[in-house]
């Protein structure tokens, strides 16, 4: 007989079986009682079993992602650009070689992919790539990595940050209750030393400033917003006309972190890139859309330089709480013209500007900077901008500062510190108007209340349409 047809007989015989085993199956499930619950006692068995082996297999996996973890330190990483990116290509290429090899070599390939994550200039690009390229396993091993070490480093943040000699900590602090009895908690600003009336707690740079746009060119320095008293001290950019400098440091700081790319070059192509978003500045008054696009340019330097700080711009960004922006025609120009003014001279960055991301960046602005008063002249008159920032107003403000530590401050009516530029410059200090405890919180005021001419109605009022919160300062809950 040939083999096809003992083939072909063998596989009719175990087919009509089968059909003979499942009639007789269906018979008992239907007509027999015990065999019912043993059935579905046997089915509780298998799920329970494929419960414990799934479990295992979770403990497993969590186990191979701490203890690679554990083995890989911040200081087996380069530094330079050149050496990052040879890093790179040698772990892919050593990642490939392994999982190639076989699951035995699976934990290894993660590793590497992992440690090629870490210097990758665009991590979510490269988490894209693994997810198309790797074998499953091994891109499980490697996001279970990348999710421990975000959480770890979140959970660092605020032991680290800020620094101790700022005699300052971050704390979270109650803030009632929600309606359905959940406590509610922010985070605001602690002294962690005794401070007198008068005492300067800290002073900070900040992250980026401008000027009031009215004001650009004039004797305010662009980067530091510094007065400058006389003519011949003023430093003008080597390609443009449209700002000074106090200092060739300001001037150097500035070409390195942000005005190299946002020159405008004295192009009198009023369509050129870097035009249009100066012109629209100068138009409507408006400095955000120029701070964002110095952020922008700052974050793309930082990473490129890689100074080795364990948090960049975005870390310590992301935390603060920023005013929810609605989209506008207005909002659709600005975002148009980051793109236009950034597009040809940083790689991805108009994919990055994406409607959520700048609303939020601009929400952040709006909530957290402060009015900068660097004039020596107190009675100066400055064009009003139609941007909110936190200040009270006893001097004129020339411009606005984004601050790490700052913006952690919390408004009252009756604040015990108050905010001062002693060097005339963006760098604020922080002094204290009252006697501080270590352990009290800092406050500050974020509107000019008019030498206390302001009913409580009339400060919360303000205070919500501009920062959306009902004030319960002890003043107003006096009133």
């Amino acid at each position: 007989m040939k083999t096809s047809t003992i083939v072909a007989a063998t596989v009719g015989t175990l087919a009509v079986a089968t059909v003979g085993y499942a009639i007789y199956f269906d018979q008992k499930r239907r007509s027999d009682p015990e065999f019912r619950r043993k059935l579905k006692k046997e089915k509780k068995r298998a799920m329970k079993q494929m419960k414990e082996e799934e479990k295992k297999k979770t403990t497993k996996t969590a186990q191979t992602v701490e203890e690679a973890l554990a083995g890989i330190k911040e200081e087996d990483f380069p530094t330079s650009m050149e050496e990052r990116e040879k890093f790179c290509m040698e772990q892919l290429s050593t990642g490939e070689a392994l999982f190639t090899s076989g699951p035995d070599n699976y934990d290894m390939a993660a590793i590497c992919f992992y440690k090629a994550l870490k210097v990758y200039p665009a991590p979510a690009e490269l988490v894209m790539v693994y997810q198309k390229t790797i074998p499953q396993e091994v891109f499980t091993l490697v996001m279970g990595m990348l999710s421990m070490d975000v959480h770890k480093k979140q959970e660092k943040y605020y032991t680290v940050f800020p620094p101790k000699e700022m005699n300052v900590k971050v704390d979270e602090l109650p803030e009632g209750l929600t309606a359905d009895g959940q406590k509610v908690v922010r985070r605001g600003l602690i002294a962690t030393k005794d401070f007198a009336v008068g005492e300067t707690i800290y002073s900070e740079s900040p992250i980026i400033s401008s000027l009031e746009p009215s004001m650009e060119g004039g004797e305010f320095c662009h980067y530091c917003l510094k007065q400058i008293v006389e003519e011949e001290s003023k430093i003008r950019c080597g390609t443009c006309s449209k700002v000074v400098f106090c200092s060739t440091a300001c001037e150097s700081s500035a070409m390195t972190e942000f005005h190299a790319v946002l020159c405008t070059k004295d192009s009198e192509d009023a369509s050129s890139p870097e035009r249009g978003l100066y012109d629209y500045t100068k138009e409507t008054n408006n400095k955000y859309p120029e701070m964002i696009a110095k952020f922008l340019i700052r974050m793309v330097h930082e990473e490129t330089v890689n100074s080795g700080e364990e948090y960049n711009l975005f870390d310590h960004i992301e935390r603060l709480r920023f005013l929810e922006v609605r989209p506008s025609a207005a909002e659709e120009k600005e975002i148009e013209l980051l793109k236009t003014a950034l597009g040809s001279k940083i790689p991805g960055i108009e994919e990055f500007i994406n409607e959520e991301r700048y609303l939020t960046l601009k929400g952040k602005l709006l909530y957290n900077a402060y009015g900068v008063s660097t004039s020596l002249d107190a009675s100066r008159s400055v064009e009003p901008s139609p941007e909110q920032y936190r200040s009270v107003h006893d001097a004129p403000v020339v411009g606005a500062g984004f601050y790490r530590v700052s913006s952690y401050m919390s408004h009252s009516c009756d604040p015990n510190t108050k905010i001062a530029y002693h060097d005339h410059h963006n760098s604020l200090s922080v002094v204290a108007t009252k006697a501080v405890k270590a352990g009290d919180e800092l406050h500050v005021g974020f509107i000019d209340q008019k030498n206390g001419t302001l009913s409580t109605e009339e400060r919360r009022q303000e205070l919500f349409q501009h920062y959306r919160f009902k004030c319960m300062c002890p003043v107003c809950e006096t009133d």
